[in-house]
């Protein structure tokens, strides 16, 4: 079972209509299941998808990006939206 998980990014600023892929990164490499969840505290703000962590810029304001894995680790990415 995953024993860490981390992200290639705590913090990530955004326009409004921007997007970046967030990578996460379990160890150790040989998990079993190394599968991460993304969800987003307001996708109002900035939206993820779960699987590819794609973060696309909504509307200004700030949210919090949550990676989870299978066995329930949590890691986070602060994501500052601006006006374009």
């Amino acid at each position: 079972a995953p024993t860490s998980v981390t992200l290639n990014k705590t913090t990530l600023s955004l326009v409004v209509g921007a997007n970046e892929t967030l990578t996460a990164t379990v160890l150790p490499e040989d998990a079993d299941d190394k599968t991460v969840t993304f969800t987003s505290s307001d996708p109002t703000i900035a939206t993820v998808t779960p699987k590819q962590g794609n973060v696309v810029g909504k509307a200004a304001g700030t949210t919090k990006i949550t990676g989870t894995t299978a066995n329930g680790l949590t890691v986070t990415c602060e994501v500052t939206v601006t006006a374009a």
